[in-house]
């Protein structure tokens, strides 16, 4: 699995430029559709790339999308990357049809 290592560009300031990553998965979902993603074993870190336009809850148990008034709710909507410590799944809603592609790293220890 790639190691998410955070360079430095030439002048020793911290750069952003992540690698690709060797372990990753893609779906392609419809409308109101739920998926599941199983963590691979010593990922730290994944990095979520979502179909422009579409709207897609990413968590960490069975998602209810929310409804008019607020409520408990810990999904993120369209996050860029998240900490995956202790996550063995990763659950994702679709309220637009929606090309998701999930790109998992390890801190390398």
């Amino acid at each position: 699995m790639t190691k998410i290592d955070i360079t430095r560009d030439s002048k020793g300031v911290v750069s952003f430029g992540i690698n690709f990553s060797d372990t990753g998965s893609a779906i392609t979902i419809g409308a109101g559709v739920d998926a599941t993603l199983n963590v691979p074993t010593g990922a730290t870190f994944a990095l979520f790339q979502i179909q422009p336009g579409a709207t897609v809850f990413i968590g960490t148990s069975a998602i209810t999308p929310p409804l008019a008034s607020f409520g408990t709710f810990t999904a993120d909507i369209n996050p860029a990357g998240r900490s995956l410590s202790n996550i063995p799944v990763l659950h994702f809603h679709a309220v637009d049809a929606a090309t998701i592609k999930v790109s998992f790293y390890s801190d390398g220890k």
